[in-house]
């Protein structure tokens, strides 16, 4: 992780005590100071830590209360638009998942990853790139966006388009980069400009 800048603070909104404890210790395993990693389950006292503190990286349980924080997270994007939002999820909740991403989040982790795969996407995220799996990809290549009278239809990029068809397929970012001849780091570029364009859709 030495090649990365570490974002501080950290804020976490978890509801979970064992995976707020196990994401801590990972946090801390990669260099995060101890008295720099803040720590909740309530909206509102993250709210007063988004004010005070202007963290530089989130994690979020979106899956309790999700109307909420989904709606957190397009508050703290708008203050803090320079920050890494990671969404935790309990499980492979893809509708939600693609939600979040639309609220603004840049990434994610599920409670049942083990450290290696929480470590690869939180680095993937932190590299200026972004992880996807094949449930999200093939939700996304499904999804039909149509347009409207305020915007225009979400158009994916050759590349975009070819990484999305490869992942729905079961294959991981770095198998597609090795199909591809396309360096890992264009592929996560790729990912994330995806994102960044379910980002631009409306509700």
């Amino acid at each position: 992780m030495g090649e990365l800048i570490l974002p501080v603070p950290v804020m976490m909104i978890e509801d979970q005590p064992a995976f707020n404890d196990q994401l801590k210790m990972i946090l801390m395993n990669l260099g995060y100071p101890k008295e720099l990693i803040m720590s909740t389950r309530n909206l509102a006292e993250a709210e007063a830590l988004l004010q005070q503190h202007l963290p530089n990286l989130i994690f979020i349980h979106v899956g309790i209360d999700p109307i909420a924080r989904l709606n957190f997270i397009k508050k703290l994007k708008h203050i803090h638009p320079d920050s890494y939002v990671i969404t935790i999820l309990a499980q492979q909740q893809t509708a939600l998942l693609f939600d979040a991403i639309q609220s603004g989040a840049q990434g994610y982790v599920f409670h049942h990853h083990t450290d290696i795969e929480i470590i690869n996407n939180i680095k993937s995220i932190l590299r200026g790139g972004a992880p996807i799996h094949h449930d999200l990809a093939q939700y996304i290549l499904s999804r039909q966006i149509k347009a409207t009278a305020n915007k225009t239809v979400l158009a994916f990029t050759t590349y975009e388009y070819e990484i999305l068809n490869l992942i729905s397929k079961g294959l991981n970012s770095q198998q597609v980069a090795n199909q591809t001849d396309i360096p890992l780091y264009k592929i996560e570029g790729n990912i994330k400009n995806t994102y960044r364009k379910i980002a631009s859709l409306e509700d």
